[in-house]
Formats: structure tokens, C-alpha cells, sequence
């Protein structure tokens, strides 16, 4: 009798991942940082995007300290969950790490292997989403050991650039210039335009003034770009200004538009 081709994959999928999971014992060896089961579920979650045509995840250092406290939570509470009581938030817990991102989730399991943990992960809705989230760039892992069990954390994240003011409206400036606008230096009239909830500073009234907060600098909001469309615009200053506290990072943008 002729064994199903299931009956034959099987066994040649388990061999695979135990294949994987060894060739990165040598990597963990060398790279002390991450241990063996850190390494193989950094390798199997870029494996799984590759296969879906997903860039593959950087590996943040930061992130995976953000990681390694709830794992310690929850190998210490022997449960899985996202929070315990007392504990920060996923967001909290990424920015008191010193992480930076405009957008961060998280995958939680325990077992007895990795290749257990990311089976379940990539056989459950929503963590396999997260896995295969392309908003995201950005990974940490921490997998601590209690006995037989690990307790896995991954954090995914989407990265946001620390710039400095200048950087932030040098950025804004070269996109406006691309519309043919005429972009002006930045005044400290502007910056503070930005800080405003309403109205501008300064003695020169610009005729239109755009606030907008964003994770990236590449474009500008539909909303500037279909004033700038009208013709009526051939002048602009830009001014940025630090946002408020809060865990995610974002730049806060003012446009000053002038005839």
C-alpha cells in the first residue's frame, strides 16, 4: 500500500523546521545576544513573510528588551496575556524601552519549542496577521525558560526616524519644493505656528496655514496638496515643533502658505 503524499510531507515539514532551528544554534552560539529559540522564531517569521512576497522584519535590540519584560511577567504569572495588573501597556512598555514607532503589536504563546510557538502563531487569525503585517518593519523576540515551557514575546513594530526640527522641515521643504512652490528659510515665527492650536505668530499673515501630525515626511496631506493644485500659492514656510508626550512618535508639521 502506497503512503498519501500527506503521509510523506509531513514528515519532510518536520524535518525542514528541524533543519532550521539548528542551523541558527551556531548563530546563537556566535551571536550571544539572542538565544537559540530567539533565533529560530526571528528566521521562521522572515521565512513566512518571504513566502507571502513580504519584506523581511528588522531585528530591534530595543524592542526585544520591550519583549523580554512581559515575558519575564508572564513566565513569573505562569498565564498568557497582552497586560497584567500594574504592568505598562504594549505601548508604554515599547516607549519606556527607548523604541520608537508609529504603529506596534504583539504575539504572546508558550510551549514546549519554538517551532511549536510559531506553528500556533501562524494557525491563530490574529497573531498570523501580525506576522504578516506589511505596515510593519521592525521585530523583537524574547523567549524565557521555566522548567520544560518557554514563554514568547514578539514585538512588531513600524519605526519611526528620529530627526531633529531641522531635519523634520528640511524633509517637508524638498516635497513642496517638487510642487513648485518657492520654499522660504524657517522662522521661529513658524515654529511656534506649528506649536498653535489656532491663528499664526508673527506680524505676516500667511493666507492658509496647514497643521498636520505624520509618522513619515515622504508626502504631504491631500488636503495641502489640493490647495497647492489651486495656483494661488507661490510662497511657503515650514515649521516644525516637538509633539506632545505620548508613546507613539509622530512629527507635528505646520505649512504657511502665502501668494
Amino acid at each position: 500500500m502506497r503512503p498519501s503524499p500527506n503521509t510523506v510531507l509531513k514528515p519532510l515539514i518536520s524535518l525542514r523546521k528541524s533543519l532550521l532551528l539548528l542551523s541558527f544554534i551556531s548563530l546563537a552560539v556566535q551571536a550571544k545576544a539572542q538565544t537559540v529559540a530567539e533565533q529560530y522564531l526571528f528566521a521562521a517569521a522572515n521565512q513566512s513573510r518571504a513566502a507571502q512576497g513580504l519584506p523581511a522584519l528588522r531585528y530591534d535590540r530595543v524592542l526585544a528588551a520591550a519583549s523580554l519584560h512581559h515575558a519575564r511577567e508572564m513566565a513569573a504569572h505562569a498565564a498568557i496575556s497582552h497586560q497584567f495588573n500594574g504592568e505598562p501597556d504594549l505601548a508604554e512598555r515599547g516607549a519606556n524601552a527607548g523604541a520608537h514607532f508609529s504603529l506596534i503589536t504583539e504575539n504572546v504563546a508558550s510551549a514546549s519549542t519554538p517551532i511549536i510557538i510559531h506553528d500556533m502563531w501562524m494557525h491563530s487569525p490574529g497573531h498570523r496577521a501580525n506576522l504578516l503585517d506589511p505596515k510593519v518593519d521592525s521585530i523583537g523576540i524574547a523567549v524565557v525558560v521555566r522548567g520544560t515551557e518557554l514563554w514568547a514575546v514578539e514585538d512588531f513594530a513600524r519605526s519611526v526616524e528620529t530627526l531633529t526640527l531641522n531635519q523634520q522641515e528640511r524633509s517637508v521643504a524638498s516635497v513642496l519644493s517638487q510642487t513648485g512652490l518657492h520654499v522660504a528659510q524657517t522662522t521661529q515665527d513658524a515654529r511656534q505656528t506649528c506649536a498653535m492650536s489656532t491663528g499664526y505668530a508673527g506680524s505676516r499673515k500667511p493666507w492658509f496655514v496647514m497643521r498636520y501630525t505624520a509618522a513619515s515626511l515622504d508626502q504631504i496631506p491631500s488636503e495641502l496638496q489640493n490647495r497647492i493644485n489651486t495656483g494661488k500659492y507661490h510662497e511657503a514656510i515650514v515649521g516644525a515643533c516637538a509633539p506632545a508626550a505620548m508613546p507613539f512618535t509622530a512629527y507635528n508639521i505646520a505649512v504657511l502658505l502665502y501668494p
